[in-house]
């Protein structure tokens, strides 16, 4: 692996936190294994494609998954009443998209950016990215969208700082930030989102890629751990043939 990508940076935190697998971190980083995304991720990877014609490097079209008699199923019927909205919102805003899925390198860390923006009012480059999730107005998960907590979610923001800070490489200013974002549950909820960074975020941005790259060279010379839990191993492709796989959860101990 040559350069450091956001996804790459969150899957140390939660290494970090025992929260995935070093295992499967090897798996994917360095022997390129394939994982099949939850059915989760292919609704958000179909509604991107749909919305903007994007694929991921080197993949086909993602399939939705269909009923029976062939239709849709509800959940990936539903996600295209979003559509048109998310070109009203590129619109009203006065933006034109550019590029879809554009990577940017610079100085060892790597980004593939969602949306490139022409903002038509500033006559700037800015970032979009795309998200569809269940949690739009959720205050208490780590992966929650409600706005009053948002700027704590330290793993949810690793993707602005570092693509703001490659769009600062490339063009030689910061671009604005933006998240689409749609509802996987309904067809009515969605917000629009900039994201601006505090002075100095930066620099923690650049210490926390300097920590990353202290797990990743003792991970590289001694192994990675394996952490292994019921959910994150179910659909492991390594499970046939992993020592620490486990399929019921082992015991655990608390004091009231």
């Amino acid at each position: 692996m040559e350069n450091i990508t956001q996804s790459f940076l969150k899957e140390i935190y939660d290494y970090k936190n025992k929260k995935s697998c070093g295992l499967q971190l090897k798996a994917k980083y360095y022997d390129n294994m394939y994982f099949e995304p939850s059915d989760v991720q292919l609704l958000g990877q179909w509604f991107e494609f749909k919305a903007t014609g994007q694929l991921a490097r080197g993949e086909l079209a993602p399939l939705p998954i269909r009923l029976k008699n062939g239709n849709l199923s509800k959940k990936f019927k539903d996600i295209l009443e979003h559509i048109d909205p998310f070109n009203r919102m590129i619109k009203e805003n006065n933006f034109e998209i550019l590029e879809t899925g554009k990577r940017y390198i610079h100085q060892g860390l790597q980004g593939d950016v969602d949306l490139v923006l022409k903002d038509k009012t500033t006559n700037k480059i800015a970032f979009g990215d795309i998200k569809t999730s269940g949690l739009i107005n959720d205050k208490w998960s780590d992966f929650g969208w409600d706005l009053e907590w948002l700027n704590t979610k330290d793993r949810m923001m690793i993707q602005v700082v570092q693509y703001k800070m490659l769009g600062l490489f490339e063009f030689g200013y910061e671009p604005d930030f933006y998240f689409f974002l749609f509802s996987n549950t309904n067809t009515i909820d969605r917000k629009f989102i900039k994201v601006n960074l505090d002075e100095g975020r930066f620099e923690e941005h650049l210490r926390m890629v300097e920590n990353v790259l202290k797990v990743k060279a003792y991970g590289e010379q001694h192994g990675w751990e394996a952490n292994p839990s019921v959910p994150l191993c179910a659909k492991c492709p390594l499970k046939d043939n992993c020592k620490s796989f486990i399929d019921i959860p082992p015991l655990e101990e608390i004091t009231y």
